[in-house]
């Protein structure tokens, strides 16, 4: 990583900090893409972390969304992981015929908050995988 880059890091996390909040839990990564979507601009992007970190608390309040959450999204069977693509990234397929507007936006919500967590994971999990070797 820059020079810049570890600095802006810092500086973010000092004025989450200051906003109340920590960036304890949240690596570089993390941090990185609220820095990049703000024009490295460190309040803005300390700003919409401390969004972030309420609307992800008050949406998920474990930190995770259980299946039983979302069971009528799951049963509808539109959206699944299937393995890697040549570059090492995970491919989802999505079968939009099968979507129809929710009922329950919530749960539909959470039901994006699920699949976007188990991709993400998905990536982590390769990453790891591809360090090791």
């Amino acid at each position: 990583m820059e020079k810049s880059h570890e600095l802006e890091l810092t500086q973010m996390r000092k004025s989450v900090e200051k906003l109340g909040f920590s960036t304890e839990k949240y690596g570089d990564p993390t941090l990185m893409r609220f820095l990049i979507a703000r024009s490295m601009d460190t309040d803005k992007a300390s700003k919409m972390f401390v969004q972030w970190l309420k609307w992800r608390s008050s949406l998920v309040p474990n930190g995770f969304v259980v299946e039983s959450e979302v069971p009528d999204q799951l049963e509808a069977r539109k959206i699944f992981l299937q393995g890697l693509s040549k570059t090492g990234y995970p491919v989802m397929i999505v079968q939009a015929c099968k979507h129809y507007p929710p009922k329950d936006h919530l749960q539909f919500k959470k039901f994006v908050v699920y699949l976007l967590d188990k991709t993400i994971a998905r990536i982590l999990h390769t990453e790891m995988l591809m360090h090791v070797d």
